[in-house]
């Protein structure tokens, strides 16, 4: 009996896995082959970027203004050997006398010119030589006192840049009328005379007449 059961058992082994593998397994299923079309997508051209403009400011207001040029006080010309008169002043009392003049002989001082190299007479130039600046004369306080009048004839050179140099009385009528003269004549300021198209120096001389009319 014992036999008979254990035949029964392998015998059901043997049917259940006939069963099992016995029965086909369905097949997988297959996958569907699915085309996709591209898509040609045209885009139209962009346009050219515009560099960035800056902010503009903001309008200022028109102001007009009127610009007046400054005037120069225009210096007359005149001979470089004229004769200077000096502002008439007022009349002496009628009971003094004019001295009479004396003629002084000229001094040229010493070293006259020296390290200015050549200088030109007046005759020589293309350009004489032009007053920018006239400082008149200090009138002797004790010569217009007696009422006495005269003049000085002063030497000078004119030089390239137009400053006086080496001023010395040629002729006078007063010594005391001397030095005044020579002062004011030696801050005197040109426009340089000019030879062959430069500056030079120039020799020159200028009367200073001390007058009450």
């Amino acid at each position: 009996m014992r036999r008979d059961l254990i035949i029964g058992i392998i015998a059901s082994a043997l049917l259940h896995a006939g069963f099992i593998f016995g029965i086909p397994r369905p097949a997988p299923p297959k996958r569907a082959n699915i085309e996709i079309e591209a898509i040609e997508i045209t885009m139209p051209p962009l346009p050219p970027e515009e560099p960035d403009k800056p902010d503009k400011p903001p309008e200022e207001e028109e102001v007009e203004v009127t610009f007046v040029p400054p005037q120069l006080v225009d210096i007359p010309l005149i001979d470089a050997n004229a004769v200077f008169v000096i502002p008439p002043t007022p009349p002496p009392p009628p009971d003094l006398t004019v001295s009479r003049s004396v003629t002084v002989p000229p001094t040229v001082p010493a070293g006259f010119g020296r390290g200015l190299g050549n200088i030109f007479n007046l005759s020589d130039l293309d350009q004489a030589p032009q007053p920018r600046v006239q400082h008149q004369p200090n009138y002797p306080y004790e010569m217009r006192r007696q009422g006495i009048t005269g003049e000085v004839e002063v030497g000078f050179i004119c030089d390239a840049e137009g400053g006086v140099r080496d001023a010395y009385v040629m002729r006078s009528s007063h010594r005391e009328f001397e030095q005044s003269a020579i002062q004011a004549v030696s801050k005197w300021r040109f426009k340089p005379g000019r030879r062959a198209g430069k500056n030079v120096n120039v020799r020159m001389s200028v009367v200073i007449a001390f007058s009450f009319t």
